[in-house]
């Protein structure tokens, strides 16, 4: 067979991998452990055992020589080990590695043909490998493990195992669909489930069709398999006597990157969402139940406003005055409210005299993954979003919405800056701490939440200070 050309297959094949094929441009091996321990894992999952065990190998030494990482030892453990007081490697991440490792052990010596664990392990290969997507291409879009299909027979399986089997496949279905449901492209859930639901079974499909072409050609490469990994081990045991000079910023990327949780799906958003605003003190209804009075702050899903569907609509006191945008992870939201218009068309009528401001009939805005989340206040001077840790408290908008209502001319804080200030009196102050004070007061009043005063000794102060402000902490305490 003429190299060229097994490459090629051997390319294809590894790409083909619904699971693994995205890492095949990092490191080919990669995606053709994956993949062979895809192929095997319902028919030899001794087979599979093993290339689940090579495929952490490799990982671990991608991970090794992309970080810079010293390595003392030769042995998978101590790979892991250094990788772990690197802070590559965190808890789950650390155990799904010792897994592989020791289930890898098992395979080579005792010949293990237990297929509901190597379809664990093949599961843990791919999070690790997505893990390392994340960590090295700083990708959050949510995805989730396609499982493969159980085949028609399978007679060395008994029928307690295949039950197993079934439950754990059902499971990585029910995951798989649960992680393509886009509740914010359909007012109905019910319609997004069910797209959903379609949308993995072709997945699934199109995924056996591509194991079902590939399983009678992976043993043909298995030469070229082993020619790989040779080439990989050399380069690797170079690198590790030498490591690669990796700069701080960029190893630490990394490192911060890898001990980040993956993304929330829609449904797992929802259900932060819904703590993180129980957790703020706020009631939560379904808007087919909704009593806007039966609490201080209710935040009501799924409400109809005039131009469509909100995720939740913010009731204070019994008024209307926020909305939030669960946005699926991965969207940028950085600026999204503040450019968002599609509140501005208001509520529909029968909501119009809950309204606070007419004006402005969502004034605090937020957009959340669950993950992160933004706000905006939108009664500010020319409000801009911000990331926040938390939504804020029903007492906290209603005082808010009082200093509004009694100062119009100065709603907030950063309004009060440009219209409200008092005179400064300068009276036993310097020229040089006077222009500092004005110029402070100016630089928050333009929206500069940070400032830098440096005066020489003699100009009032003895030393020189670095002072940061921040307006909307201030705002928040009004």
């Amino acid at each position: 067979m003429d190299g060229n050309n097994a490459d090629d297959r051997l390319r294809e094949l590894a790409k083909a991998s619904p699971n693994f094929g995205r890492l095949y441009g990092y490191q080919p091996l990669l995606a053709i452990y994956g993949s062979q321990a895809e192929l095997t894992v319902l028919t030899n999952p001794n087979s599979a055992y093993v290339s689940a065990g090579q495929f952490g190998e490799v990982l671990a030494e991608e991970f090794v020589t992309r970080t810079g990482t010293r390595v003392e030892g030769t042995r998978q453990v101590d790979r892991l080990n250094a990788l772990t007081r690197a802070g590559v490697l965190v808890g789950w991440s650390r155990d799904a590695f010792d897994k592989l490792r020791r289930g890898r052990n098992d395979a080579a010596h005792n010949h293990l043909f237990d297929t509901t664990k190597a379809l664990e392990a093949l599961e843990l290969c791919w999070q690790l490998g997505d893990l390392f997507d994340r960590a090295m291409g700083g990708t959050r879009t949510v995805a989730a493990f396609v499982p493969p299909t159980l085949p028609a027979e399978m007679p060395t399986s008994g029928p307690e195992e295949i039950a197993e089997l079934q439950k754990a496949l059902q499971g990585h279905r029910s995951a798989l669909a649960e992680s393509r449901i886009k509740l914010s492209e359909t007012s109905d859930r019910l319609e997004a489930e069910r797209r959903a639901r379609a949308e993995s079974e072709k997945l699934i499909a199109r995924a056996e069709q591509t194991r079902a072409a590939d399983a009678a050609r992976i043993d043909e490469l298995t030469a070229q398999v082993a020619e790989l990994r040779a080439t990989h081990q050399q380069r690797y045991d170079r690198e590790r006597l030498r490591p690669r000079k990796v700069a701080s910023a960029a190893r630490d990327a990394i490192v911060e990157r890898a001990q980040r949780p993956a993304p929330l799906n829609e449904v797992q958003a929802r259900v932060k969402i819904d703590a993180m605003l129980t957790n703020a003190g706020w009631l939560i209804q379904d808007k087919t139940e909704a009593n806007p009075l039966a609490g201080r702050g209710v935040a009501v899903r799924e409400f109809t406003v005039a131009t469509g569907r909100a995720d939740y609509v913010l009731y204070v006191d019994g008024r209307i005055a926020g909305v939030i945008e669960a946005k699926r992870e991965g969207t940028p939201l950085a600026g999204a409210l503040a450019q968002n218009e599609r509140y501005a068309a208001g509520v529909l009528k029968e909501h119009v005299m809950a309204v606070w401001r007419r004006e402005e009939p969502f004034a605090f805005r937020y957009a959340t993954t669950g993950t992160e989340t933004y706000f905006v206040n939108r009664v500010d001077p020319d409000a801009r979003s911000r990331e926040v840790f938390a939504f804020h408290r029903p007492e906290t908008l209603a005082a808010w919405m009082r200093t509004s209502d009694e100062n119009p001319q100065a709603p907030t804080f950063r309004a009060a800056l440009r219209t409200s200030m008092p005179l400064l009196e300068t009276h036993g102050l310097r020229m040089a701490q006077v222009d500092a004070i004005t110029g402070l007061e100016g630089s928050l009043a333009a929206d500069r939440p940070r400032a830098l005063i440096q005066m020489a000794t003699g100009a009032g102060t003895r030393r020189c200070e670095r002072s940061e402000f921040s307006h909307d902490s201030r705002q928040a305490s009004l």
